[in-house]
């Protein structure tokens, strides 16, 4: 039996291998054979990674989770303040079409109206490391990957912020009014921000007075991290929603670029294995096979209600038909995120019917291995995968015969 840092360096190494294997012989996203390694070693497979494991791990998977999130929200570009409106009607339009189309779909099927709309916020939520580790995989550059990046941080921001908002009228554990619940869930929210807010300040600050030295910024954004992560967890607020504050106010206020951004797909890689690997240990190919239908209904619910909002809005953003169907593969990825809220949930409200937690789990492993995959599709489409062009072919040599 493997101890605890045996195992630790057994799915860094395993995953490594997984992720090269997919990556070189099936030209597969890395972030597929990550997955691919956790279901095999997780409790699909050989169970050398129980349940008990992933839940020591929780709070390294919080902080990777804070990590990728503070990319996240770095990585959406600067834009003039009309196209940054354009952008976040258009961010919004695109998750209240596909939150819209689910919701009446979970209600329609007798789910709950306060679980049915906890549902659909854990589905609009496009992943964010999964977008992230693919587009660094694939080299992606240019003004479609920078759009894409938004539009998941968008989706991610009204997707937690539902999420904190309905969770206190799902708690069962606290004898509270309605007033009392609202109270609760805005003081969330905008704690968050404040959190977010405070941990941009410090990276902003410190970076005035450690100049462009990346070795000591990135200890200085970590650190940020690791204590905006153990701040929620202390007030009990979200640990998701502050970190992508956090990252997007850093960008938007360092007009300079005086800042030195950790990479999670680089820099960091070691935190993004563990999280897919883990995140495939937890989730069971038996739901999957259970209710693969379902899980095919609700991601063709939910790219239909995204395809239709990029279509609505393709004049603001300036986007072709064709774009606007790659935008829509794009955003496919179900967060990870998803995975940890739907565990609280069932640990919050014991009335959730386990045919719907089994949808949810079986849709999250769908996309858990499809996501990567469609992110990559995207980029390609959009001609901006500088690691995965085509090599020119090499120029035909004319022989004249002899005479």
């Amino acid at each position: 039996m493997l101890n605890s840092i045996q195992l630790f360096g057994f799915v860094l190494l395993g995953g490594l291998l997984a992720g090269e294997t997919a990556r070189r012989l099936a030209r597969l996203p890395r972030t597929t054979g990550y997955v691919l390694f956790g279901l095999l070693v997780g409790q699909s497979g050989s169970n050398w990674v129980t349940p008990l494991h992933v839940e020591s791990a929780q709070l390294f998977i919080d902080l990777a989770l804070g990590l990728i999130l503070f990319e996240l929200g770095y990585l959406v570009p600067a834009v003039s303040r009309a196209q940054r409106l354009i952008r976040l009607r258009s961010g919004a339009a695109v998750a209240c079409a596909s939150g819209g189309l689910l919701f009446a779909g979970f209600v329609a099927n007798a789910v709950p109206v306060g679980v049915a709309l906890f549902a659909a916020a854990l589905c609009l939520a496009t992943s964010p490391a999964i977008s992230i580790a693919t587009c660094s995989d694939v080299g992606a550059r240019g003004e479609r990957t920078g759009l894409l990046y938004t539009l998941v941080a968008i989706n991610g921001v009204i997707a937690f912020a539902i999420v904190m908002l309905i969770l206190p009228f799902l708690d069962d554990s606290q004898a509270l009014g309605t007033f009392g619940r609202l109270t609760t869930a805005f003081g969330s929210i905008v704690g968050s921000f404040l959190l977010g807010g405070a941990c941009a300040a410090i990276v902003l600050f410190g970076a005035e007075r450690l100049e462009r030295l990346a070795e000591h910024q990135h200890l200085l954004i970590l650190g940020t991290i690791v204590l905006g992560v153990g701040t929620a967890i202390y007030l009990d607020i979200s640990v998701f929603l502050p970190m992508l504050v956090f990252g997007a106010m850093v960008r938007a206020i360092d007009h300079d670029h005086k800042v030195v951004a950790i990479r999670i797909a680089s820099d960091a890689r070691v935190f993004l294995v563990i999280t897919f690997v883990l995140a495939g240990a937890a989730l069971d190919i038996g739901h999957l096979f259970s209710y693969w239908r379902e899980a095919l209904l609700i991601s063709l619910l939910r790219f239909i209600g995204q395809w239709a909002a990029l279509r609505y809005c393709r004049r603001d953003l300036a986007l072709s038909r064709r774009e606007c169907l790659l935008f829509g593969i794009g955003l496919q990825p179900m967060s990870s995120v998803a995975l940890v809220l739907l565990v609280n949930m069932q640990t919050l409200h014991n009335r959730m019917s386990p045919d719907l937690v089994g949808m949810l789990m079986a849709t999250i492993l769908l996309m858990q291995l499809l996501g990567p995959l469609a992110t990559q599709t995207a980029i390609l489409g959009f001609g901006e995968a500088t690691r995965l062009q085509p090599a020119a072919e090499p120029p035909t040599t004319h022989r004249q015969g002899v005479s």
